[in-house]
């Protein structure tokens, strides 16, 4: 008698398809394992111990197996003694059973993913819809597959080679460069000596509004460029406004001698071509409601991959505006909860990229948090949630009255508030609006 297939029980969502003939997902199961795991288990409790790090009900694809594994597991983790059918017998080895039923449910995974955009290749969807859906699937996948994984047991002394391993890269590199390995470099020396550049992990870069948050964080991402592709992700301002302002901070031309049509056209075309090459890794996307954190990851992947690179920056600018946009997050109505979901979201990204994002934030206005001339206080971060709580580190841009500037320049001061890898302390800094840059204070 033929057994049941569960198909859209479980995480793997649901099989109906347009294309009824071949089912992807159906090549990638195996009950017989399936069965001589469960009978190995029940045989030897102890087995279970050593093959839960890859098993779960999930990881069965037949409901009568799915339903007696998790009568199993509850059975011994409740030390009470496992029975399976008589008629299963544990003819295979339980590890590479089990490590072979886990590989199974992840290919499952994929399988789900492209058959659902098989449906949609004899839709009326366009192409290019076609492809966001293709970089979307892909990403939640390994998202899907990264999850299966988490909750392991990993013991240190196994992780030594990998420490190893780093170390001696790290090595190699200073030796080849003859400079101290940092993470990405945001340009401004000081800074990044004190969070020893960017690492993987979420970045909040807060401030008042005026103080040059923008032009900032679209400096970071000029410098960062010669390492790493950089996704730059607009919530207030258009892509083309955004590269305008990319390409006069970076060429020392006032924008807004552009926008009035005062600008020298061919000294902008000149700077342009010898731009080329941080605009061909400077990505803009423009901020929408309907944009997810995982298209972002899809996104960012493909630069990676463009540029045959491991790491890339993730700029958001900025986080409250997208928490609030986010259709995804419509049905939370607390601001602050919606802040706190975001943020814990982009840490995420961060860690499954294994690479820095930089999270623009607004300070709050309310009295005795912020005013006038701004706050470097962790607790002055608009609609926050508990971002100060979930932030790698914390960047905070204030203007400082006690240095005296010529205007248009302002002196203002770049304080770390917070460094969850290292020191704290405070950079001062020369703003230049005129010329939508900035700079360490002995420069002018």
């Amino acid at each position: 008698m033929p057994v049941p297939f569960k198909g859209a029980r479980g995480n793997f969502g649901g099989f109906k398809m347009t294309i009824q003939a071949f089912r992807l997902t159906d090549e990638w199961v195996d009950v017989t394992a399936e069965r001589a795991i469960i009978a190995a288990v029940a045989k030897n409790p102890a087995l279970y111990w050593e093959v839960i790090d890859y098993l779960s009900a999930d990881a069965f694809a037949y409901d009568e197996t799915a339903n007696a594994w998790q009568q199993l597991a509850d059975a011994i983790e409740a030390d009470q003694a496992p029975e399976a059918p008589a008629e299963w017998q544990a003819t295979l080895e339980p590890s590479e059973t089990a490590k072979r039923l886990a590989d199974l449910m992840q290919r499952r995974m994929i399988a789900d993913a492209m058959e659902r955009l098989a449906a949609g290749m004899y839709s009326d969807q366009p192409a290019t819809e076609l492809l966001t859906a293709l970089e979307e699937e892909t990403a939640q996948a390994q998202a899907a597959i990264r999850a299966t994984q988490t909750g392991k047991l990993t013991w240190a002394a196994d992780l030594v080679v990998d420490v190893l391993r780093d170390a001696e890269e790290r090595r190699r590199q200073r030796e080849e460069s003859g400079q101290a390995v940092l993470g990405l470099p945001t340009g401004v020396k000081r800074l990044d000596n004190i969070i020893n550049g960017l690492n993987a992990g979420l970045y909040l870069l807060a401030g008042g509004p005026g103080i040059g948050k923008t032009t900032f964080a679209l400096q970071i991402a000029a410098t960062v460029t010669r390492q790493a592709p950089v996704i730059y992700l607009t919530f207030e301002n258009s892509p083309q406004n955004m590269t305008l302002k990319a390409l006069t901070a970076w060429a020392s031309i006032n924008s807004q001698d552009v926008a009035r049509g005062y600008a020298d056209v061919n000294a902008l075309r000149k700077a342009a071509d010898e731009w080329r090459p941080i605009g061909e890794r400077l990505a803009m996307i423009e901020g929408t409601g309907r944009l997810t954190v995982a298209q972002v990851r899809a996104l960012a992947l493909r630069a990676m991959n463009r540029h045959k690179m491991k790491r890339c920056l993730v700029i958001v600018d900025y986080l409250q505006l997208w928490a609030k946009a986010s259709e995804e997050l419509q049905s939370r109505r607390d601001a602050r909860e919606r802040v706190e979901v975001m943020g814990n979201s982009l840490r995420e990204l961060a860690v499954r990229l294994d690479s820095p994002v930089l999270a623009i934030a607004n300070q709050n206005r309310a009295e005795g948090r912020y005013s006038g001339n701004g706050a470097a206080s962790l607790d002055s971060l608009k609609e926050s949630g508990d971002l100060e709580y979930m932030a790698d580190v914390a960047l905070f841009l204030t203007q400082d009255d006690k240095r005296a500037i010529t205007p248009p320049a302002r002196a203002v001061t770049l304080t770390v508030a917070k460094n969850r890898h290292g020191d704290l302390g405070a950079v001062p800094l020369i703003f230049r609006p005129d010329k939508s840059n900035f700079g360490e204070e002995e420069w002018r």
